[in-house]
């Protein structure tokens, strides 16, 4: 389904942006108004990442819990702590070491403890593993059951009236509602990509935007529910936006992008750093501090995806993959 490509693709290019803009607010580079629109955005951003991620999980749901625990469970585990390192050691650095916004990305104290309080960097890849055993254990209870109680949570951490400890411990309680509604109204969410069109996609927006504003106008946005309402207003418009964009050609790159997420992701934050550091050293307009969080999400997209290729042909896809003897192997059959 090439919507659905179209909809990773428009969830990474977010989540890049959402990076550059932390970068560049860091950096006293990022005027207000792109502060608030990418704080907006939040609405969508990962909720939609998580939508998809569930819509496809069924199978590995329903296979042997050795298969779920090779394929999905220790393969992003694998990931997330080889990346980990990976941001410790190349934040270490003196020149783009001045530049990162996550304090986690370098401190020994939260890299010894990722496994139980993941860091801010890596944290999506983790949450898919953990979501897939917390999937598979919950998978004969109602699924009302798991629904009512993954809204009600998202609801209250989302309205900030329940706190887990750790912020990436609420974010992940949060967003898991959004990966078991993919998992179990998938029909509902296929029915709605098929009504996508650009008259839907416009009212879709124009409620979201109103509600938005409705609900800071009138102090409702920490009120239980309110931003779990949103997010489900934002994801409406993520999946008409993603199902009628790509029946143009304009959405090829978009649709193309949404099948190479993973490297994007686990890349395109050092390529960030480093366009900071040259930016540091550069007289940046005012007007142009509205166009750099598009220009830096575009342009670290790019590079991560040229750097993921000559990884691979360089001979390192174990950076993006688990090591053949840890792969999953299917059993041979016995043959008489």
């Amino acid at each position: 389904m090439a919507w659905v490509d179209a909809a990773k693709g428009l969830s990474i290019l977010l989540v890049v942006a959402h990076h550059a803009v932390m970068f560049l607010h860091t950096s006293g580079l990022a005027p207000p108004a792109v502060v608030a629109a990418n704080t907006a955005l939040a609405s969508m951003r990962m909720p939609l990442f998580f939508l998809v991620s569930g819509l496809f999980v069924g199978g590995p749901l329903a296979a042997p819990w050795r298969t779920l625990l090779h394929k999905r469970v220790a393969f992003f585990l694998y990931l997330f702590v080889l990346w980990t390192l990976l941001r410790f050691a190349f934040f270490h650095i003196p020149p783009v070491a001045a530049v990162d916004h996550y304090a986690d990305d370098t401190d020994v104290v939260a890299v010894a403890l990722a496994p139980l309080v993941p860091g801010s960097g890596v944290w999506f890849i983790y949450a898919l593993a953990l979501f897939a055993v917390l999937g598979k254990l919950i998978k004969r209870a109602p699924v009302w059951l798991q629904l009512g109680l993954a809204g009600v949570l998202s609801a209250l951490i989302g309205s900030g009236d329940l706190h887990l400890g750790y912020e990436v411990w609420d974010r992940m309680a949060r967003y898991l509602f959004f990966f078991l509604f993919g998992w179990h109204a998938r029909t509902l969410v296929e029915r709605l990509a098929r009504a996508g069109t650009a008259l839907r996609t416009a009212a879709a927006a124009a409620l979201c935007v109103g509600a938005a504003v409705a609900a800071v106008a009138l102090g409702a946005r920490t009120l239980p529910g309110v931003a779990l309402l949103l997010n489900g207003l934002a994801l409406t418009f993520g999946v008409l936006f993603s199902a009628w964009i790509c029946r143009y050609r304009v959405a090829r790159p978009l649709v193309a992008l949404g099948a190479q997420t993973l490297p994007v992701y686990l890349i395109h934050i050092f390529w960030i750093a480093v366009l900071m550091v040259v930016l540091q050293h550069v007289d940046v307009p005012a007007a142009a501090e509205y166009a750099l969080p598009v220009v830096l999400a575009v342009a670290c997209t790019v590079l991560s995806l040229l750097t993921h290729r000559a990884l691979v042909t360089a001979g390192a896809p174990w950076l993006f993959a688990l090591p053949r003897p840890l792969a999953h192997r299917a059993p041979v059959p016995i043959t008489r």
